[in-house]
């Protein structure tokens, strides 16, 4: 026998998945199956987690909230793929409003990442009076109007190229000072 062969076979008693053995031994899971049908172990083939009690699925549970896959296999002396098997998926089920007030503060969150990094790329603070405290304040100006193809402001969810090049016809300014240059207060 091939010492492939030998060594799938030994892989697969101790407890490793097909997976597994398939990253180790840089071959199909095609060939690993094959092997493992001729030698009678391709059921489950992990003998160890035949045994595995409810008593014992339960702490495996237990442990694998604070523990990583890995983690858990070493201790429980079983596959990752057996860990897998027995977990519990640590995904929570969420409503619609909560899914909808996750989405909401994503989106808040991304538009303010974006506007964050607006602001930077503009100079960080406003070009008339130097105001830099608070960025909701903070507005971009564009100087010729007719050369505007969107308002930064209402989409900041773009591709950061796209918002760049439509910072570059913009100034920085806060609210106030972009206030008294649209009354004609100000010149730029």
């Amino acid at each position: 026998m091939s010492s492939k062969k030998e060594s799938i076979i030994s892989l697969r008693e101790s407890g490793k998945s097909f997976n597994e053995i398939s990253k180790l031994l840089n071959c199909s899971k095609g060939y690993i199956s094959t092997i493992c049908k001729e030698n009678k172990l391709s059921d489950i083939g992990l003998s160890i987690s035949k045994k595995l009690s409810s008593v014992e699925i339960g702490e495996l549970k237990e442990y694998y909230k604070t523990h990583t896959k890995q983690e858990t296999a070493i201790k429980f002396e079983i596959s990752i793929s057996t860990v897998t098997k027995y977990k519990d998926n640590k995904r929570l089920n969420l409503t619609e409003e909560e899914l909808s007030k996750n989405n909401y503060n994503h989106v808040k969150s991304f538009r303010k990442t974006n506007k964050e990094r607006a602001i930077e790329y503009k100079g960080g603070k406003c070009v008339v009076c130097g105001y830099n405290r608070c960025i909701t304040a903070m507005e971009f100006h564009h100087l010729d109007p007719t050369k505007k193809d969107f308002s930064i402001s209402s989409n900041v969810n773009r591709v950061w190229d796209k918002i760049k090049e439509e910072l570059d016809k913009c100034i920085l300014v806060c609210a106030n000072c972009h206030r008294e240059i649209h009354d004609n207060l100000l010149e730029i």
